[in-house]
């Protein structure tokens, strides 16, 4: 289990350093883009790695809402992007569905 949630975590950060660097990236040869695009590449391997431990039906629904919270987060932290009430109760949502279906593994 807590390799599990070490993989997880670890596909979220990941993925979500590596979307930073891409939105931040000036063009497709840029330092940012590179680093960006090895960061999301690393992601997927995470992230198949995730895929042949668990359950499909678990899995998914874990890791798209993570990233989709934690892409939020960096949004917010490091490109200046507004969370207004609405995401911040989007959040909240989400984060229960994942307790809902993470209690599960």
């Amino acid at each position: 289990m807590i390799v599990n949630i070490g993989l997880f975590t670890l596909y979220v950060l990941v993925s979500s350093f590596g979307l930073f660097k891409l939105k931040s990236a000036s063009g497709l040869l840029s330092a940012d883009f590179i680093v960006g695009f090895a960061f999301y590449g690393a992601g997927f391997l995470i992230w198949y790695s995730v895929l042949t431990r668990l359950p499909l039906s678990v899995v998914f629904p874990i890791a798209a809402g993570s990233l989709v919270v934690a892409t939020q987060i960096v949004g917010y932290v490091f490109l200046g992007e507004a969370i207004r009430v609405v995401h911040t109760g989007g959040i909240a949502l989400i984060l229960a569905g994942i307790v809902l279906i993470f209690v599960r593994i």
